[in-house]
């Protein structure tokens, strides 16, 4: 009879140590998706680097585009006397808009007020309300609403107050116009108290003697790259 085997127990085998077939199919999968997405990310940096290339060409062809164009539009303007001449009828055409401005809404608000507050003679009374008006539209640079009432003397519930609402907002779109053009003008106040009217410069105001000697300018003269689209308007004294 064989002698009997005698089998040692060591207990159970660690769950480490035992090899998991699915365990090694699911590592190489992992490997595999790495492997594939390393290959899309290489692919992905040169179409971009592809992309990135073709966009400089393009940026360069569009500045050869533009400078091409410029030059052309360069050539072709430096010929055309009209574009100045349109230049010069917009300011044309605004000194028109202002000085029936001047004459007609200012000087319709100043007689009202006037009329209503009656100060002094009429006559000089009016000038110098238009003067001042004048002085608060177009020689400030935050002109306001506010100090024409003051200056006029209108008050919130009298007639004058929607006259100088209205003629306020003339006012502010004739500025605006004015500082839209390309080349901007501005409003001549410069005189010299004493002096004798100057044609090139001056007209006279209402009934001043246009041999009198400059007072005070009423309304501003309108100026645009040297040209003077109207002339100032100005009060005179007699002479001695």
């Amino acid at each position: 009879m064989a002698d009997a085997v005698d089998f040692v127990d060591d207990g159970p085998v660690p769950d480490d140590e035992i090899e998991h077939p699915g365990a090694v199919q699911h590592d190489e999968n992992i490997g595999d998706s790495i492997s594939g997405l390393e290959t899309e990310v290489g692919s992905l940096r040169k179409a971009l680097q592809e992309a990135q290339r073709e966009i400089a060409g393009l940026r360069a062809s569009v500045e050869e585009s533009d400078a091409r164009i410029d030059s052309i539009l360069s050539q072709w303007t430096r010929h055309r006397e009209d574009l100045d001449s349109l230049q010069s009828e917009g300011h044309r055409i605004l000194a028109e808009k202002y000085v029936g401005f001047v004459e007609q809404a200012l000087f319709g608000l100043a007689r009202k007020s006037v009329a209503l507050h009656p100060r002094g003679e009429p006559g000089e009374a009016i000038s110098c309300t238009v003067q001042k008006l004048c002085l608060e539209i177009f020689g400030r640079a935050d002109a306001g609403e506010a100090r024409i009432r003051r200056i006029v003397k209108a008050r919130s519930t009298d007639a004058l107050a929607a006259h100088v609402s209205k003629v306020f907002s003339q006012g502010i779109a004739l500025l605006r116009e004015a500082g839209s053009m390309k080349d901007r003008g501005f409003w001549d106040f410069e005189y010299s108290e004493g002096e004798l009217v100057d044609a090139d410069r001056q007209q006279v105001w209402g009934k001043s003697d246009p041999e009198g000697l400059v007072r005070y300018v009423v309304a501003p003269a309108y100026v645009a790259n040297g040209v003077r689209y109207c002339l100032q308007r100005v009060v005179t004294v007699e002479r001695a």
